[in-house]
């Protein structure tokens, strides 16, 4: 078997990995840590074609420039991952000092004592440094389920291949004196270099998985989040109540809703701007979110309505979480224009076997009771005795 053989059959997949990633790319341009592969490739591909060239171009380049490249690559796969996870790569100083550190030691054993052995043991430490450092990452970083199978792929096929260098030296280690000459290799050594060569693209292979299954993800949060108030919108909203709402009639639960629209908004957009109107609602958004529990889900409903859905409460619970949320809303300070803000609130509470769209109405009719008797009011849809007026409204006026 022939070196330039080897090095020009993993080229070759690396060159069609490349044009295959440049069309993901231009598919997917905002594809997290793409930059950073598409660099771990092109590293890997001249280092490869180096190595390949071994017979006809000095030893600085067939041996040290090479190697370096494969390191840089490691670097770049470190990188990559960061960005995929969007993790703070404070630790890249440290893979990235001991590809430094390597150097003297690595032009020491090429030119001045030339052992093949000292050498691909410092390939060994230094890929391997890289490649632990990044698994440890892909550990860390499954803040989401979902991401969880991908990360944990990338992070194995990285100790695998860190494994397989620590074996391959392990291996050379043992020959002695006949060691493998790198011009012709035997079968053993081809293995281990096929081997490592397939981690290389697995591994890249997982961690555009990794990319895409992140990328689809922030593409949900985007599609359910207000881009205003960072709440979440009416549709994810309605999402969330139909599966609370079957939940609970299986459990028995009971959850409520608070239906918010925020009083006269019109006259702070046509007085002072959309921009201060803008203002105003992310602090309302801020004043929904230090005013409720985690387990409360809130969602900007539309122009100046707010929703909340209130979990595990009932009647009473749910008024008075919405008196304390009117409060804090008629009593905010610091908005533009020095403006005073009021909200008037209707409260409903779930009912068995009822639809999401039930739900709501009944919200909605309890908010316009509150508008009805003079706003800055919070009223309750209750069922009457006798089912013939719809709601008993109990109000509050901020004293």
């Amino acid at each position: 078997m022939y070196t330039p053989f080897l090095m020009c059959g993993y080229a070759a997949a690396l060159i069609l990995m490349l044009f295959g990633f440049r069309g993901v790319r231009r598919s997917t341009p905002d594809l997290p840590g793409s930059r950073q592969l598409n660099w771990f490739i092109l590293c890997a591909l001249f280092g490869v074609l180096l190595i390949g060239l071994r017979p006809w171009v000095p030893a600085l380049l067939s041996i040290v420039v090479s190697n370096f490249l494969l390191f840089a690559g490691g670097l770049f796969l470190y990188l990559a991952t960061a960005k995929i996870l969007e993790r703070n790569s404070r630790l890249f100083p440290w893979p990235a000092g001991i590809c430094v550190l390597a150097l003297p030691p690595f032009v020491w054993f090429t030119y001045i004592h030339d052992e093949v052995l000292a050498r691909l043991l410092i390939h060994a430490v230094v890929l391997g440094s890289i490649f632990i450092t990044t698994s440890v990452m892909l550990f860390r970083g499954q803040r989401d389920p979902e991401i969880r199978q991908p990360a944990r792929a990338c992070a194995w096929l990285l100790i695998l291949a860190t494994a397989l260098q620590g074996a391959w030296c392990l291996f050379e280690s043992r020959l002695g004196p006949h060691a493998t000459n790198f011009i012709h290799p035997d079968l053993i050594n081809v293995g281990f270099s096929y081997l490592s060569m397939l981690l290389g693209l697995a591994t890249v292979i997982g961690l555009l998985w990794l990319a895409l299954t992140v990328h689809r993800l922030d593409l949900r949060k985007i599609a359910q989040t207000d881009s205003l108030t960072g709440l979440l919108n009416r549709r994810a909203f309605e999402e969330i109540l139909r599966r609370e709402l079957l939940r609970n009639d299986r459990s028995g639960g009971s959850m409520g809703i608070m239906l918010i629209d925020l009083d006269y908004f019109k006259k702070v957009n046509d007085s002072m701007g959309h921009f201060a109107g803008d203002d105003v609602l992310q602090r309302i958004s801020q004043v929904l979110r230090d005013g409720t529990r985690p387990s409360d889900v809130l969602a900007r409903y539309g122009g100046e309505e707010f929703v909340v859905l209130l979990r595990s409460v009932g009647i009473e619970e749910a008024r008075s979480a919405a008196e304390r949320i009117r409060m804090q809303i008629a009593t905010l300070s610091g908005l533009p224009g020095s403006v005073n803000l009021t909200a008037s609130i209707g409260v409903a509470v779930s009912q068995r076997k009822e639809t999401a769209t039930e739900f709501l109405f009944r919200s909605d009719e309890a908010l316009y009771r509150s508008k009805r008797e003079g706003r800055n009011l919070v009223s309750v849809y209750r069922e009457s005795e006798d089912e013939l007026d719809a709601e008993e409204s109990v109000s509050s006026r901020l004293s």
